[in-house]
């Protein structure tokens, strides 16, 4: 099965983007969900999207690299968790993004996060950034 990887380039500071990925405060304003916790260790879980997305972190290396499993609270038991990896790098005032998105359970999953990824994620946070947030 193949991965979910979107490329974008946004018009803020690499510590802008890393904070809109790993702080809850941020995260809520973007996400507009007052709900988001983050416990910003290795092992320490994080959860999003009203408690309907839930994780742990795998990798923290700031600000260029964030790993974390990604479970939907519909996915049955016998599912295991995917797997999310977010790469910054800073080009110019610019933050280049890589995000990929691996391990689904089925085809269904990874065609329906392909979309999310954009409608929910990506063009959210990367409004909220380029407002000057």
């Amino acid at each position: 099965m193949t991965d979910v990887v979107k490329q974008v380039t946004i018009a803020a500071a690499i510590e802008q983007v890393w904070a809109a990925l790993t702080d809850a405060g941020t995260i809520a304003a973007w996400m507009d969900d007052d709900s988001a916790a983050v416990d910003l260790k290795v092992g320490g879980a994080y959860a999003l999207f009203g408690r309907e997305t839930t994780g742990t972190f795998k990798r923290i290396e700031p600000p260029g690299l964030l790993e974390y499993t990604w479970r939907q609270s519909s996915w049955p038991r016998a599912w295991k968790d995917s797997l999310v990896r977010w790469e910054l790098s800073a080009e110019d005032g610019t933050t280049r993004v890589k995000l990929t998105h691996s391990a689904f359970p089925n085809d269904d999953e990874r065609d329906s996060h392909d979309g999310g990824w954009d409608v929910y994620w990506l063009q959210p946070m990367i409004d909220y950034l380029e407002r000057g947030a």
